[in-house]
């Protein structure tokens, strides 16, 4: 009778196999870890970084495998993220905001909290960006509030981090995130924010200072000071 009145063979393949998986997870989290800690560096965008740790684990392509069809899209962000910018608009004629026969614009948006997340989903980054700059600040904080109510706190925050280093747009975003932290449920909404979004906040965090350092005087014209940017980190807790 074997150990612990276990009986049976045991299968040396199903056994090998299980410990090459094994392995094979274990050498592909090594790698990956020392991705992020090179790309968290060097990585200028979000997309760089993520992309630089998803490839982590690829081999050099074999020479038997140059010639073979490739089934699928190795950047599966990219066709994902394209299937939601592109995504049909809803068939509810009546209860859309915006038909699908209506040509939306970005410089005339909704008035109320809902159209304007609809709005949001919609758009690509440089246009959310675009509609961001033309909101008014009662208008930005109905969209913060419909952002956060929809658990899109941290969507906006990677998309916030897309802003260029301007006065106008650093205030754009501080006026952005103020309005986040006044939203009902944000408490609630940070300590759900985790992974690649905390990773987003914490480089918005350092593009705004790294913005406010080339240019104090202009942004503290527009009341936003090295005061400010610590309000909001401790507002976020991220």
């Amino acid at each position: 009778m074997a150990c612990g009145g276990w009986e049976g063979s045991i299968d040396s393949n199903q056994l090998e196999a299980r410990l090459r998986a094994g392995l094979e997870t274990d050498r592909r989290y090594t790698a990956e870890n020392a991705a992020k800690l090179r790309a968290i560096n060097t990585a200028p965008t979000y997309e760089e970084f993520r992309q630089l740790v998803l490839g982590a684990h690829l081999k050099p392509v074999d020479r038997n495998d140059k010639n073979k069809v490739r089934p699928s899209i190795w950047n599966s962000f990219a066709s994902t993220a394209a299937k939601k910018t592109n995504k049909p608009p809803p068939q509810d004629m009546e209860n859309s905001v915006y038909p699908n026969d209506v040509h939306y614009d970005v410089s005339n948006p909704p008035s109320t909290s809902e159209g304007l997340v609809q709005l949001w989903e919609r758009l690509d980054l440089a246009e959310r960006l675009e509609l961001l700059r033309n909101l008014s600040p009662q208008a930005t904080e109905r969209l913060a509030g419909g952002l956060v109510a929809g658990g899109l706190l941290g969507d906006a925050i990677t998309t916030l981090l897309a802003f260029t280093p301007t006065v106008s747009d650093v205030v754009m975003v501080v006026n952005m995130l103020h309005a986040l932290t006044l939203a009902k449920r944000f408490s609630l909404s940070v300590t759900l924010v985790c992974g690649e979004e905390r990773w987003a906040w914490g480089r918005l965090l350092e593009k705004l200072q790294l913005a406010l350092s080339e240019r104090p005087q202009d942004l503290a014209e527009m009341n936003v000071t090295e005061w400010t940017l610590a309000q909001l980190k401790l507002k976020f807790n991220l």
